[in-house]
């Protein structure tokens, strides 16, 4: 069996704004246009108010991922008997407490990648801590995947919808 990194998990959070402030905009060139007084310009201010609240709204879950799976992992890793402090294997091993360290919230624009780039001699630890070995006899410990049920991230009705939704109305009152 072949060591690669195919399997690292990840969560990705994405907020795709563009379209949104593409047509807001052409709606308040054409209440500029056709005299609609200041409509356009106070369109302009609530739009970029709400779109600014809808990303802010997928920042906190963003933290709030990493929160979680942190501590999933902290939790999950310290089960294990090889894992406690003064245990050889938990003190000279690349893969315990520095999985947690590694783990980031990778962004890039209004994009979240949420995973650990931890590795041992090139070989991505944190798909081992995820889905397990069955040559090594060594669980699957899933704090990925409960992560994103916990938070509802699957659901296209999920609780970051909610947030978003909201953060938009409120940046609209």
């Amino acid at each position: 069996m072949s060591w690669t990194n195919d399997h690292v998990p990840e969560i990705d959070i994405d907020y795709d704004d563009e379209e949104a402030k593409q047509t807001l905009a052409e709606i308040s060139a054409v209440l500029d246009k056709n005299g609609f007084g200041d409509a356009g310009r106070e369109l302009r201010i609530r739009s970029a108010r709400a779109l600014t609240a809808g990303e802010r709204a997928v920042d906190v879950m963003a933290d709030k991922t990493v929160q979680e799976v942190s501590t999933l992992m902290r939790e999950r890793q310290y089960r294990q008997p090889s894992y406690h402090p003064g245990v050889y294997a938990f003190d000279h091993k690349v893969n315990n407490q520095h999985m947690v360290d590694r783990l980031k919230d990778h962004k890039d624009g209004n994009k979240h990648r949420i995973y650990t780039d931890i590795n041992n001699n090139g070989y991505n630890y944190s798909q081992a801590f995820e889905f397990g070995l069955l040559t090594r006899k060594y669980p699957a410990h899933h704090p990925f995947e409960d992560a994103a049920n916990h938070l509802n991230l699957h659901s296209g009705n999920g609780s970051l919808d909610d947030d978003v939704s909201n953060a938009i109305s409120r940046g609209f009152d």
